[in-house]
């Protein structure tokens, strides 16, 4: 579970960066009808955060 929250993150960043280059050139999301940033971004930075949480040492007995 701790390697699908890293790629999860990673995927997550990579799009968290294109959507930053996005907003600073003023080029509309490819995606039509989402702004920018995209909520599909932080949703798969969610599920990694959470991912990582729930597989981190701290819950473990």
């Amino acid at each position: 579970m701790l390697a699908t929250s890293k790629w999860f993150l990673l995927v997550g960043s990579a799009l968290l960066i294109i959507d930053a280059i996005l907003i600073v050139a003023k080029i509309p999301n490819p995606i039509p009808g989402f702004p920018l940033p995209c909520p599909v971004t932080w949703c798969v930075l969610g599920v990694g955060l959470l991912l990582f949480a729930i597989s981190s040492k701290a819950f473990k007995n």
